[in-house]
């Protein structure tokens, strides 16, 4: 749900801004490192917004975010994560970057804008520079809010940047939620059924009839989301003439191309993987780690999305 309301947000400005004392986030716990880097060495699910300000798409335990988050250089020039900035998860994300225009025009009448019901977003000016404040919170029993602090402080200037490059973002957050989760989650339920890897002549053949299947189901789900997620404004608000409605004019290629990126992040991703491997049971062995790392992640979806769209067009005739 998205709000626009004319209450200021609750921010303690003093705590807004990195300091020395900040302590370091770890974005790669499974792995015990700290997210440490170099300037002139930006790891690729990092986006550099200015000065020390980054987004950061990372995925842990199977879960995907997407952090803003203020770094901090130390002794050996590398740059650390520190506690200020926010974490969103990707149907939060994408409903932010879905309402940019509207966010920018409530600033620009005074008003803050409410995300989902979870995000706040402001602006205002300190010392003669303008900030985007985003805020964290949450509903208490007797409907009031309580917000959630550090916030995450960007200046005009790094707000306009994250719009140009919302894309990007986007894009390997997908990524990650297709190449890294789904692919983990496949090796595991695969495990469930102690299979015995197979490396005979017809290993190619079984290949293929996989892929088959992987692109088949995500058809499917692609489809399911769609319907699930379109919204027919026309129908909303009670227009007549329904033949000339959204609902009835959208080609599939249209939605697809809409909401495309919205419907791979709120894709079911246990329930795809359930799904492919019961659905094969009888090939698991086949599923063997050599299988599994030749899925390519952005071929398999636009496969997917091409053959929804033959199927809705052919269904037509």
């Amino acid at each position: 749900m998205l709000k626009v309301l004319m209450a200021p947000p609750i921010v303690n400005y003093e705590t807004c801004f990195s300091n020395p004392r900040a302590k370091r986030v770890c974005f790669d716990k499974d792995r015990w490192k700290v997210s440490s880097f170099k300037p002139d060495a930006v790891p690729e699910n990092h986006f550099h917004l200015g000065g020390h300000n980054y987004a950061v798409v990372s995925d842990f335990a199977y879960v995907v975010r997407i952090h803003l988050r203020r770094y901090k250089l130390d002794a050996t020039g590398s740059l650390l994560p520190t506690k200020d900035g926010i974490t969103v998860t990707p149907s939060v994300w994408l409903a932010l970057v879905r309402e940019f225009a509207a966010i920018d025009q409530a600033f620009d009448d005074g008003k803050v804008f409410v995300i989902k019901d979870c995000l706040l977003l402001s602006r205002t000016v300190i010392e003669n520079v303008t900030y985007v404040i985003w805020q964290r919170y949450f509903q208490r029993k007797d409907f009031s809010r309580k917000f959630l602090t550090p916030v995450s402080m960007l200046k005009e200037t790094e707000w306009n940047a994250l719009k140009d490059i919302q894309k990007q973002i986007t894009s390997k957050t997908v990524s990650i939620m297709f190449g890294r989760v789904f692919l983990k989650l496949l090796r595991k339920e695969v495990a469930k059924h102690n299979p015995v890897p197979k490396s005979d002549f017809d290993f190619i053949e079984a290949e293929i009839v996989l892929t088959t299947s992987v692109i088949e189901l995500l058809c499917n789900h692609i489809q399911e989301n769609v319907s699930s997620l379109f919204i027919c404004y026309e129908c909303l608000e009670g227009y007549e003439n329904q033949l000339g409605h959204e609902c009835m004019t959208y080609s599939n290629e249209q939605r697809i191309s809409e909401y495309g990126d919205l419907v791979i992040l709120n894709m079911d991703w246990d329930k795809l993987v359930a799904d492919f491997v019961n659905r094969n049971i009888q090939m698991v062995n086949y599923m063997s780690e050599i299988f599994i790392n030749k899925l390519n992640m952005n071929v398999l979806i636009e496969n997917a999305k091409q053959m929804d769209v033959a199927t809705n067009s052919l269904s037509l005739f």
